[in-house]
């Protein structure tokens, strides 16, 4: 079961690509401890009912950072909680806490607080400071990177996975930034691309370029470590060698995952999630007792999506592995329907799917195992 909490709709940077920047416009609201409580509560009794034996609760914004004490709160009641609970839950149970930082700011007191309760951070760096600085941009407008570049060796030593996103404007010397990552020492990667309507085919084929040399990148580097982890070609290997449908295999898409935003309103995933009172696909709220957050019409129309086919997709050998077929979340947020399908992120993941197979293809005739 994984949680992720909306701390705070505020952040001190303004990235360009920022999937929040118009659901999140005001960057005002805040989590109150009632939401945050009611959230962690909804949490454990979905985790019982699911009969999981792991929560994940994930500090999320925003710029979590900006609730330190509220972070503290959460990981006290949540303790709590699960010791309440105990009896209910797997023997083998685990509880766990992740914050989703840009790590701008970061204290040494506030590290030595994640690594005593063993927070394990997502952070947010794109590559070096001149890659890094191209969209993660103070409120001011100057670059962030000189801002963590301190911090980079202890978030390494935390084992913590980066998070990098692709724009159009990254794609000159990507695989260069991607072994500037590794280089410092991480060993999780994972990317996401920026789909924002306005990739050409010149685009795509430079990106093509970029991929291949990270494909050869990835395998050179699986030599030396092989707990290594890139997600922009391992997941597409592992869908392929295991024959694993993207949707039940690495979504959580209402099944195992909630979101809940500052004021309450809880959401099937990550990108959803918006403190605004129309929001779409809106399960519900942590603080209306009389919900129906789980049975809903929402509910059942998730549902619906996790068995569905699109239509536009029929016939296509990789649909399975495509994230404009498998994952609602992109779909919502390239088409704003989760049954839409973006031909940006279609012809993506095409041209991604057919460099991982090939390169694939030639590692197993050289019989190289992964």
């Amino acid at each position: 079961m994984n949680l992720l909490l909306s701390l705070t709709e505020q952040c001190n940077l303004r990235c360009s690509y920022c999937y929040y920047k118009e659901s999140h416009a005001d960057r005002e609201k805040v989590m109150s401890d009632e939401v945050l409580e009611a959230s962690l509560r909804l949490a454990v009794d979905r985790t019982i009912a699911l009969k999981h034996d792991l929560l994940n609760i994930t500090f999320f914004g925003g710029e979590p950072l900006l609730r330190v004490p509220s972070i503290k709160k959460a990981v006290k009641w949540g303790k709590r909680m699960v010791r309440e609970r105990a009896e209910e839950l797997p023997k083998n149970f685990r509880l766990r806490f992740f914050i989703n930082t840009n790590g701008t700011l970061l204290t040494d007191s506030i590290l030595e607080y994640l690594k005593k309760e063993k927070i394990q951070p997502l952070f947010s760096i794109d590559g070096p400071e001149r890659k890094h600085n191209i969209s993660r941009k103070k409120i001011d407008g100057t670059g962030s990177f000189q801002d963590l570049e301190k911090w980079i060796p202890e978030f390494v030593k935390m084992n913590a996975t980066a998070l990098m996103v692709i724009t159009r404007k990254h794609i000159r010397g990507l695989s260069k930034a991607v072994k500037w990552i590794f280089d410092q020492g991480f060993t999780t990667l994972a990317t996401a691309v920026d789909f924002d309507g306005k990739w050409t085919e010149e685009d795509l084929a430079a990106l093509s370029i970029e991929y291949q040399k990270i494909a050869l990148l990835w395998f050179k580097f699986r030599k030396q470590s092989p707990d290594l982890y890139l997600s922009t070609i391992q997941d597409k290997i592992s869908y392929n060698l295991l024959g694993a449908r993207q949707r039940n295999s690495d979504c959580y898409i209402f099944k195992g995952a909630l979101g809940v935003a500052t004021n309450g309103n809880v959401f099937p995933c990550s990108r959803f999630i918006t403190s605004k009172s129309d929001a779409k696909y809106m399960l519900g709220n942590v603080l209306d007792k009389n919900n129906h957050i789980f049975t809903g019409a929402v509910a059942k129309e998730i549902c619906r999506f996790l068995k569905y086919e699109k239509p536009e997709c029929k016939g296509c050998l990789i649909r399975y592995r495509c994230a404009a077929h498998e994952c609602g979340c992109t779909s919502y947020y390239t088409t704003g329907s989760i049954y839409g399908v973006s031909p940006e992120v279609c012809a993506h993941e095409r041209m991604l799917t057919s460099i991982c197979d090939e390169i694939l293809a030639k590692r197993q005739s050289l019989g190289e195992l992964f």
